[in-house]
């Protein structure tokens, strides 16, 4: 019989590896689930950390379709100082050939007179370590990028724009890009390494201020479903409304710049790492943070603060598992974490 996927999240709460969990999932057209546990409520949020970049991509891809950024043009063409061989398609999916992170564009979040353009102009001078489409290094500096390019051509504030074309349209109500730091709905994330010096990651004053495109988002997890059924469904939000045409959603989950190596830095490496413009791709790798639970069709994603979002185009199954401890100790590939519950979602 195949385990409960309640139950799963109600032992991690009961044997305290987190304090709080918030499952959503639904699969086909059929009405989601929601479930809470331990500290959560459906009113709680939580820090998306890397979540965040599906949902800048898809504000991108909007972007697109209206005309106003090109996937293919380089990045110059908006944006001063960067290196002339980076476009939007490739930060997007990894294939940028630039760093995982830049330490100076850190040390400029920790100032407390730094803005977001002080901080933009600080990754503006990031240059590739690799040429483009050589390998697929995971990179926040990529999708600050693409974030900035995204205000430079539409005149607007990236967190306004994507508020207005992604989070408005898909009923997201509970996402925002940075909180209060005193915000009592946002669940304080344990262990949650360090921005830099002593300011934490996910519950430090920079990081929430700041509300980054890489990983400053905070919501629940009915608002991010919203965006893993859109893009299971290829751009449709019902039977007769789309957010996407069915070609540019599927951007987000099929792979882009070909077969590439390399992976998520230091947690996860491989011969070959698919990658679309936003989500990650299941396809054959080996080991994976999902194990065997989904097919090779599955596109996922995850954050560091504890957040797992997940579709499986051959069950027609979308969940997204929100937690609140980091993701450093791997407590999520334990038995009973982030593998069984996929697993039983899909069973």
């Amino acid at each position: 019989m195949p385990a409960d996927p309640l139950n799963l999240c109600q032992q991690l709460i009961a044997r305290g590896v987190v304090d709080g969990i918030q499952l959503a999932y639904a699969r086909g057209d059929h009405a989601p689930t929601v479930a809470c546990f331990g500290v959560a409520t459906l009113d709680s949020r939580f820090a998306l950390a890397s979540l965040t970049k599906p949902i800048v991509a898809a504000a991108c891809l909007v972007a697109w379709k209206e005309g106003v950024l090109d996937l293919d043009a380089p990045l110059s063409e908006h944006l001063s100082d960067v290196d002339e061989g980076l476009t939007l398609r490739e930060v997007l999916s990894h294939a940028s050939g630039l760093p995982a992170d830049d330490a100076k564009a850190r040390r400029v979040q920790l100032d407390p007179n730094s803005s977001w353009n002080v901080v933009a102009a600080a990754y503006r001078e990031v240059r590739p370590v690799v040429p483009p489409r050589t390998q697929r290094i995971y990179s926040k500096a990529g999708y600050a990028l693409a974030a900035d390019a995204l205000e430079q051509a539409t005149g607007m504030d990236y967190r306004t724009y994507t508020t207005e074309s992604v989070l408005t349209p898909l009923e997201m109500e509970q996402t925002t890009f940075g909180v209060g730091v005193d915000d009592e709905a946002v669940r304080s994330v344990k262990e949650p390494g360090l921005l830099g010096h002593d300011q934490q990651l996910f519950k430090g004053a920079r990081f929430r201020h700041h509300g980054l495109p890489q990983s400053g988002a905070f919501g629940t997890a009915s608002d991010h479903l919203q965006l893993l059924q859109m893009t299971l469904r290829r751009g449709r939000l019902s039977s007769d409304r789309h957010f996407l045409a069915p070609e540019t959603a599927a951007l987000l989950s099929t792979n882009r710049a070909g077969a590439l190596p390399c992976g998520v830095g230091e947690f996860m490496e491989w011969e070959r790492c698919d990658w679309g413009a936003g989500f990650e791709l299941r396809s054959d790798k080996s080991p994976h943070w999902t194990r065997a639970a989904l097919s090779a069709e599955a596109f996922t994603h995850f954050g560091a603060s504890g957040t797992l979002a997940s579709a499986d185009p051959a069950t027609g199954t979308a969940a997204v598992i929100l937690a609140n401890r980091g993701t450093y100790t791997r407590w999520m590939l334990e038995p009973g974490g982030w593998p069984d519950i996929c697993a039983a979602l899909v069973a």
